[in-house]
């Protein structure tokens, strides 16, 4: 195995057989987390045995961070501006009336390691916030390192979806809807390599990408985000898509994916979203349904092992759809899919054999816990982790979570269970070794004369597959 390159910004370096090993705990020794050499399963599992029960909790937490360049005030930032230290309760957008936290308690008190970034900047500027995200990682016991997500940057789409800003600094090509016209498998790989490439160089390493919706209700408002109606061509495009950003295998050049909204987020009723309680339900009007245009594109997925798949908001609902709805025989568990153990444990993970980690929709602790709105948000976690949801997204307390476990909701079994699912991400991306870019060569890379003019070559016959 060749020698990684090691960037070390906090922690001592030391060296083993002339080899170099980043010492994360600063015990002067080489553990096992340390050596990346074992195998992400391997390096886990004795990660996990040096954890303390506060730090696990905090894995299972991604929510948005403002950067600091947003903050006017900049004596409520750090590193230079660069990070945010406000903590103020939100008064407008999607999450208003939570608490935000100071970037720095954020990762060394609460142990969070998961943060979207919604705000659009210039790449050397976002490569600079994810540095100094990481520092602040580095400093801590463990030196467990930060990952980054964001919804999708790549498409010149400009409708906004709650207070997220749509446009972007990177090479933009058409609406994910407009790629799929051209039923091209090679305008998909050359869409996500340019994306690939792009995403590594500014240090975002997951994408909450891409939708493998069939749309089958022209009346629902996320169509535009889909790659169309046909659950075969989106199959194959789905397919092109995680092979082209993670290749075989995470590596430290790759990006995570996350494929959403598992089974389908097709299945509206009347149209409307599960964002709001008026579009809750899905709903399957004909025998088959969900099995003929919903699930293809995921099996699909699931065969090509995206790192991670994202269950939707909407409620499987019995009296609205017809019957059977195969593979299952008998009738759903009217809750939302993440924390429907049907749906999860038992479709995903045991029939079509998903190995890695399921990453919730944002809000549904709170805003959108559709079927669960009688428990507590203590018992929401739990039940949404015994179903087999991994990391919850939209929700920076880690209160709900240490009351589950202090309850007795969540056993330790199950705790090392999903945290090993979660930094396994981590390791095989090789976020340990080298969690940092270099600001420069972001604004090298990133939406550049070459990667818009970059020549597709055409399908001699793109409708045949």
């Amino acid at each position: 195995m060749q020698q990684p390159k090691i960037v070390a910004r906090k922690k001592p370096v030391i060296e083993v057989n002339g080899l170099q090993f980043k010492d994360l705990n600063g015990n002067g020794k080489l553990d096992k987390y340390e050596d990346w050499r074992l195998s992400p399963e391997e390096r886990a599992e004795d990660l996990i045995h040096q954890m303390m029960v506060d730090e696990k909790l905090g894995l299972f937490v991604i929510c948005d961070k403002q950067m600091g360049k947003n903050v006017q005030d900049k004596s409520q930032t750090s590193h230079d501006g660069i990070l945010s230290e406000v903590e103020k309760i939100r008064d407008s957008g999607p999450f208003k009336g939570t608490m935000e936290y100071g970037t720095t308690k954020m990762i060394k008190d609460m142990h969070i390691r998961h943060i979207i970034l919604r705000e659009k900047y210039q790449p050397s500027d976002l490569a600079k916030w994810v540095n100094a995200l990481n520092e602040v990682a580095e400093e801590t016991r463990l030196g467990i390192p930060v990952i980054v997500a964001s919804n999708s940057r790549n498409e010149n789409d400009r409708v906004t979806f709650d207070d997220e800003d749509r446009t972007t600094s990177f090479t933009a090509w058409p609406g994910t809807l407009g790629i799929a016209a051209t039923q091209d498998l090679n305008v998909v790989k050359e869409f996500a390599e340019t994306g690939r490439k792009e995403w590594n160089a500014t240090n975002i390493r997951k994408g909450y990408m891409y939708m493998a919706d069939t749309a089958t209700d022209p009346r629902w408002y996320r169509i535009t985000e889909t790659f169309g109606e046909d659950p075969e061509f989106i199959s194959k495009v789905i397919e092109t898509i995680i092979e082209t950003y993670q290749g075989k295998e995470l590596a430290e050049d790759r990006i995570a994916l996350t494929i959403k909204h598992f089974p389908g987020g097709g299945a509206r009723e009347n149209g409307y979203d599960p964002h709001y309680e008026e579009g809750k339900y899905n709903v399957y009007p004909t025998p088959g349904s969900l099995e003929k245009y919903h699930l293809p594109p995921f099996i699909a997925a699931v065969k090509k092992q995206p790192s991670s798949i994202m269950p939707y908001y909407a409620i499987p609902s019995n009296d609205k759809s017809a019957s059977p709805q195969l593979p299952f025989v008998g009738p759903f568990e009217e809750v939302g899919f993440a924390y429907n153990k049907g749906f999860i444990d038992g479709l995903l993970r045991e029939k079509l054999g998903f190995n890695g980690y399921v990453n919730s929709d944002t809000g549904i602790l709170t805003k959108m816990a559709w079927g669960v709105e009688e428990l507590t948000e203590a018992e929401r976690v739990a039940k949404a982790f015994q179903s087999g949801t991994d990391l919850i997204s939209g929700h920076n307390e880690i209160k709900p979570f240490k009351d589950a476990y202090e309850q007795g909701l969540l056993s330790e079994e199950l705790i090392n269970q999903e945290a090993k699912r979660l930094l396994k991400e981590l390791f095989a991306l090789g976020l340990f070794e080298n969690p940092y870019r270099d600001p420069e060569v972001a604004d090298q890379i990133v939406n550049t004369d070459e990667s818009r003019a970059s020549p597709v070559k055409p399908m001699k016959n793109p409708l045949s597959f």
